[in-house]
């Protein structure tokens, strides 16, 4: 029993349950899903003769793409194909374009009147190039 009159012994409690942690509810993550006729259900096989596959794989390069992506874009006639001798006027164009940047920033440190001639000059080859690319 009690030895001391005085003091009260205090049963000592239980220890309460550790809480679990409640997860908060959170949204759905991810990407979201895309319509049924969005999707790419359907695959085909096609053989091609090695002239067509060589044709294929080479605007697949040019696009940096892959094959599948280049009939995709076929199939939608969204693929325009340049000429040779179409991509070497554009070549041109670039550097031309390239030079002019460089007569503009050569003017900004040096003045107008040092570049105008040679600005006026490359602008004018690079309208001619421009008209022949049009035609």
């Amino acid at each position: 029993m009690n030895p001391d009159p005085q003091k009260r012994v205090v049963p000592r409690p239980e220890p309460l349950p550790e809480p679990s942690p409640v997860k908060a509810p959170r949204g759905k993550g991810g990407r979201p899903k895309k319509a049924d006729d969005d999707k790419r259900t359907m695959a085909i096989q096609v053989r091609l003769k090695p002239a067509s596959y060589a044709y294929v794989q080479g605007i697949a390069e040019q696009r940096n793409s892959s094959m599948a992506d280049v009939i995709r874009e076929l199939c939608n006639g969204d693929v325009t194909v340049i000429s040779a001798e179409q991509e070497a006027l554009l070549r041109q164009i670039a550097t031309m374009a390239n030079n002019l940047n460089q007569l503009a920033r050569k003017a900004n440190t040096d003045g107008m009147r040092s570049v105008a001639l040679l600005v006026e000059r490359r602008a004018q080859e690079l309208g001619e190039l421009l008209d022949r690319y049009a035609k």
